[in-house]
């Protein structure tokens, strides 16, 4: 019987990818990841944008075939209001999560609202499945306060979404979903347990992390993120991700969910499994199959 090697790991990480800021219109500022940037390890994400937006940008637009996610981190200033064709309005506030089930086709605007507005968040599109693709479309709201939190010295974890030491989030999505919005002191550590199966994607915002397999101390294999780097970890049995600061505090999101092993086309807001899938869904949304969005002020 053979001895595993000291820096055997069941954990694979992707070179860390990092994406400069680009302008969308007069009033948003975008740094966005996709899924192409590392390989089939970002599955179930499609997309992730990081932004900061301070006005009008994303008027009525459709979406089918995933799911848009909404994070608005704490350091938000005003609110942004959601308007769509399930007739859900809903205030975001800082530190609330938005859920966007788009399934078979859904139109809905995002908008910054209050006095000077600063919106600092994430944009996710989560994959589906085959199987879920046409479902109904459905909003949820997870309220900042309704966030379970995960404090000790010098770590605070929220969980958005999922279960983290014994902590569970009230969302329910389609599927199984971790989302941590953390922070980590200089010197902090924690572990991520991460079922079979299921990639990671680990994104530092601010300050530099490291990433290891928590089950071999001594592995050399790992990442090390700057500001605004991300990289996705792919694990092929259950484990856990160790995540440490280093050189000071560090704010960071991770996002875990399983692999949707299952052709990706992607044709703007639509998620499909063939091109004939997204050219139908362009067809229905054209077709006024997506619904209306209630007039609003």
């Amino acid at each position: 019987m053979s001895t595993p090697a000291p820096n055997s790991s069941s954990l694979r990480f992707s070179r860390p990818v990092t994406r400069a800021p680009h302008a969308v219109g007069a009033h948003c500022d975008i740094r966005q990841f996709r899924h192409t940037d590392f390989g089939s390890a970002m599955s179930p994400l499609v997309l992730v944008d990081h932004y900061v937006m301070t006005g009008p940008t994303f008027e009525l637009h459709p979406h089918a075939g995933m799911s848009a996610v909404t994070v608005l981190f704490e350091d938000t200033q005003g609110w942004m209001s959601s308007h769509d064709t399930v007739h859900n309005d809903h205030r975001i506030d800082p530190g609330d999560l938005h859920w966007t089930l788009a399934g078979k086709g859904i139109v809905h605007t995002q908008q910054p609202e209050g006095d000077h507005p600063r919106l600092h968040g994430l944009q996710l599109f989560v994959n589906l499945p085959r199987h879920l693709k046409q479902i109904e479309p459905a909003t949820m709201l997870v309220r900042a306060r309704d966030v379970p939190v995960i404090e000790s010295p010098g770590l605070r974890l929220r969980v958005l979404a999922g279960t983290l030491g014994g902590k569970t989030s009230p969302l329910n999505p389609p599927e199984p979903i971790l989302i941590v919005d953390g922070w980590l002191d200089v010197g902090a550590r924690t572990a991520l347990p991460i079922p079979s199966g299921w990639n990671l994607w680990l994104y530092a915002i601010s300050g530099n992390l490291t990433a290891h397999d928590f089950d071999v101390p001594e592995s050399t294999i790992g990442a090390r993120l700057s500001s605004s780097e991300a990289v996705a970890i792919s694990v092929d049995k259950a484990g856990a991700v160790e995540l440490r600061a280093v050189d000071g505090a560090v704010k960071f999101v991770a996002i875990a969910g399983a692999a949707i092993n299952e052709p990706i086309v992607q044709m703007g807001p639509f998620v499909m499994n063939s091109r004939e899938e997204a050219e139908q869904a362009v067809a229905d949304f054209k077709a006024g199959k997506f619904g209306a969005v209630k007039p609003f002020t």
